[in-house]
């Protein structure tokens, strides 16, 4: 099965690529309503990779998941396989 993930780093400026935030989503609704917000897509439609998330994207995300994202960072979604 497909499913989201949302990784963030801190600002290239920074120089530090270390993980700083990560948020695996296995519910398959949520999937699928990121994968909307984020590319008018369906998860199944979506091609591997990252997609860097807009300041709109992460509101939109950050209330559907009911989840705070911290402040400063850039966001990134992307697909993983798992079981």
């Amino acid at each position: 099965m497909r499913y989201l993930s949302i990784t963030g780093f801190l600002p290239d400026e920074v120089q530090d690529d270390s993980l700083q935030f990560e948020l695996l989503i296995k519910d398959y609704e949520l999937n699928q309503a990121l994968a909307q917000i984020t590319e008018s897509k369906s998860l199944e439609d979506l091609e591997p990779g990252e997609l860097e998330m807009n300041d709109a994207q992460i509101r939109q995300a950050a209330k559907l998941l009911e989840t705070e994202f911290p402040e400063g960072l850039e966001y990134f979604i992307g697909t993983r396989a798992g079981s």
